[in-house]
């Protein structure tokens, strides 16, 4: 929105909100042509500047427009000025405030250097926390296995729920499709918007014709001599399955035969029957999808519906997700934008996304991987009530935690326990006696849960139980996100509060000798650290035993299956994310020891009183440190799923023996396994681990030189880490 158009929308308003005439404001500010000025200023006939509309806002002289007019008199020069209504934007232009002053203190030809370095760290952190807070945008990503309740409760933390002559009828309440697990075919996002609105990230051309290779491979199997080998066969998820089927019109009928038993006719294998050659088959499938036909991507509720917004809703996203839209392709995203907020929150652009079911907890999933690394999102692992926690979420939560993310998942997670029908009465506890009351039911169960996490080094966990029948479960769990939520802004107020205070507190003692000492102490110390930890414990990487691992504990060898036929580029089992892991889960466990002795001295530090000038600057550096180490575990993976790439995806010869490996017998997931380790055994692929090996020295020199720039000048008798060539 342009900025004028802006002054003028945020006057009307807090005019119309004092109850003063346009005609009041005029006099008050005197200004030519009295109200119609007034009137043609907030209407955009005559041009509004900043410095007029600070003079209307103070006529107008409520708080609110005070504060207005206080704003609009900032002068923002470093950071992007937020918009008014900002929630926090009084923190971001404290950050402002104080870096406009530090950079006058750096401009200083007089400051000792000993204080630059502080200034200069000062700066950044500044930059860095006040870019996370200008963010409004919180993903709130939901995990757990196909079936657990992932939809039903997207459902009901955003009021998607319509009317039913029963209380019991839950899957006709939720405006989304639900059922026993399987039915949503893809990603699905819940946003605010201005009205009820669908629009979809399709499916590639290439990517559909995959997806009708493996339906087509599947329907051969089906009316081969030994159709029971399509069961270990498809390849195809169900929803993919049966929105192929329905788009192209071969959907399974079932019916009862004149004996009164079920019977089912599959048209797929009548077309198969008849186009017995396995091109011909695959042509007339895909020519029926009639792609050209495909292309929309967005569709609005009309206006003049008869239907409510959410039964349209309904009903629109029912089509597209199961395929019966003509005009929309299979989708890789689906976003639902409704008109009311999400979590009723107005200041925050809450997003919930119900990911794809972890059917093989085991995969390398890059789709999870991203949520569970942005710093921005939170995570909602999901369990059904009786296995909790079940299998799939603690191989998500064991994967992120060998990751280095444990504190990630402490800080910024909820593992939500959904039971269902009372279950929580047939809870027993150590004595073997029933729960007595759902209260009961659910602290036994706590009880267990966190004794499994506390062994996981997880022992602060949020866990909350939610029954999507029950109101105030739901409301609890709305407010228990949005608490998780606000603390980290909070937390990222803080941290500015904290940098502001270090920063003044340079300024003020710029001269003095004593600050000077205590953070030259504080330098020698990390110096020393960083002479003897400059680089990592020799080591050969093998990065992909994860990837062999992954392999073996796959429920499915289909899921492998689906991989192999893209060249390792598949969702839910992703080669090259598979090799990237391995090599994050290799650098945290290398350098596991060192950042530990690196935190250890800065908090023996921060303890000493003779320090106290430095204690401010070493809270944040200890902040400093962990953030630097997340972006070279990030930075580790990245060049993990490359240093392969060229080698292994362009092996012809490798891809065709997995390919066709498919459909010969037992033991397809142990034989690719155990290709995929013959070939990363070959003598020539140690070019390729030297240069990971290499990478990973440079990019930790990188970080070690980095935290030594943010403290004193080096003695002149310690080593510097030295970058690898």
């Amino acid at each position: 929105m342009e900025e004028s158009l802006q002054l003028r929308q945020m006057l009307a308003r807090l005019r119309q909100a004092s109850g003063l005439s346009q005609a009041a404001i005029a006099e008050k500010i005197q200004a030519s042509g009295s109200a119609s000025r007034i009137s043609r200023l907030e209407s955009g006939d005559l041009k509004l500047s900043a410095d007029e509309a600070q003079s209307i806002a103070r006529a107008i002289g409520t708080p609110e427009a005070i504060e207005y007019a206080d704003y609009l008199g900032q002068h923002w020069v470093i950071l992007d000025r937020p918009g008014f209504e900002h929630p926090n934007r009084a923190a971001l232009w404290e950050a402002e405030a104080a870096l406009q002053r530090l950079k006058a203190l750096e401009d200083d030809p007089d400051l000792k250097n000993v204080l630059l370095k502080q200034v200069h760290f000062c700066r950044d952190a500044l930059i860095r926390t006040a870019k996370f807070l200008r963010n409004s945008e919180h993903p709130i990503a939901l995990i757990g296995s196909p079936g657990v309740g992932k939809t039903t409760l997207i459902c009901a933390l955003a009021n998607l729920k319509e009317d039913s002559n029963s209380e019991q009828d839950l899957e006709h309440q939720m405006v989304l499709q639900t059922g026993g697990g399987r039915t949503t075919i893809c990603e699905v996002h819940v946003r605010y918007g201005n009205e009820y609105a669908i629009t979809v990230d399709p499916c590639t051309d290439e990517e559909m014709r995959q997806f009708v290779t493996e339906f087509c491979d599947h329907i051969i199997k089906l009316t081969s001599e030994n159709p029971s080998e399509a069961n270990e066969a498809a390849g195809l998820s169900a929803e993919i399955d049966r929105a192929l089927r329905n788009m192209t019109s071969l959907t399974i009928k079932r019916s009862k035969g004149p004996d009164g038993k079920p019977r089912r006719d599959d048209p797929a294998k009548e077309l198969a029957s008849k186009f017995s050659n396995r091109e011909d088959l695959q042509a007339q499938v895909f020519a029926s999808l009639e792609l050209p036909r495909r292309r929309r991507t967005s569709v609005s509720c009309p206006r003049d519906a008869n239907a409510t917004g959410l039964h349209w809703l309904s009903r629109v996203f029912a089509d597209i997700n199961y395929g019966h839209h003509a005009e929309f392709a299979l989708p890789r995203r689906i976003e639902v934008i409704l008109p009311d907020r999400i979590l009723g929150e107005e200041q925050l652009a809450i997003r919930l996304i119900d990911t794809r079911g972890v059917d093989e907890p085991k995969a390398p999933r890059r789709d999870l991987q991203a949520y569970l690394d942005d710093e921005m999102a939170i995570i909602v692992f999901c369990s059904s009530f009786k296995d909790s926690p079940d299998a799939a979420m603690l191989d998500v939560i064991e994967r992120a935690v060998h990751g280095g993310l444990r504190d990630a998942i402490s800080e910024r997670s909820v593992f939500v326990v959904l039971p269902q029908g009372g279950e929580e009465s047939k809870v027993r506890d150590s004595l073997g006696d029933l729960a007595n009351t759902t209260e009961d039911g659910r602290l036994i169960k706590e009880e267990q849960i966190m004794g499994t996490f506390a062994r996981l080094g997880l022992p602060d966990l949020l866990v909350e139980f939610t029954d999507v029948m029950v109101p105030a479960d739901c409301e609890k769990l709305r407010a228990a996100l949005l608490k998780l939520v606000f603390d980290l802004r909070q937390q990222a107020e803080e941290q500015i509060d904290s940098l502001v205070s270090t920063g003044d507190h340079l300024i003020a003692n710029r001269e003095n000798e004593e600050v000077r000492a205590a953070f030259e102490a504080v330098g020698h110390s990390v110096e020393v650290w960083a002479g003897q930890n400059g680089t990592i414990p020799d080591g050969v990487p093998h990065v992909e035993k994860t990837l062999l691992a992954d392999m073996a504990g796959l429920r499915y060898a289909s899921s492998l299956r689906a991989s192999v036929n893209r060249r390792g580029d598949w969702y839910n089992f992703d080669y090259w994310h598979g090799l990237g892991f391995g090599s994050r889960c290799e650098a945290v466990a290398r350098i596991e020891k060192q950042i530990a002795e690196l935190k250890a001295i800065l908090k023996h530090l921060n303890d000493d009183d003779n320090l106290s000038d430095a204690h401010g600057f070493l809270q944040q550096l200890t902040a400093e440190v962990d953030s630097g180490v997340k972006d070279f575990y990030e930075d580790v993976q990245a060049v993990g799923e490359a240093a392969f790439g060229d080698q292994l995806r362009g092996d012809d010869q490798y891809w065709h023996r997995c390919r066709n490996r498919w459909g010969a017998g037992q033991g397809y997931k142990m034989d690719i396994r155990q290709w995929t380790n013959d070939w990363f055994s070959e003598e020539r692929r140690a070019d390729r681990r030297r240069f990971i090996e290499s990478e990973l020295q440079r990019r930790w020199a990188i970080v070690v030189s980095d935290i030594l720039s943010k403290v004193a000048a080096s003695s002149p008798d310690v080593a510097q880490p030295k970058l690898a060539q």
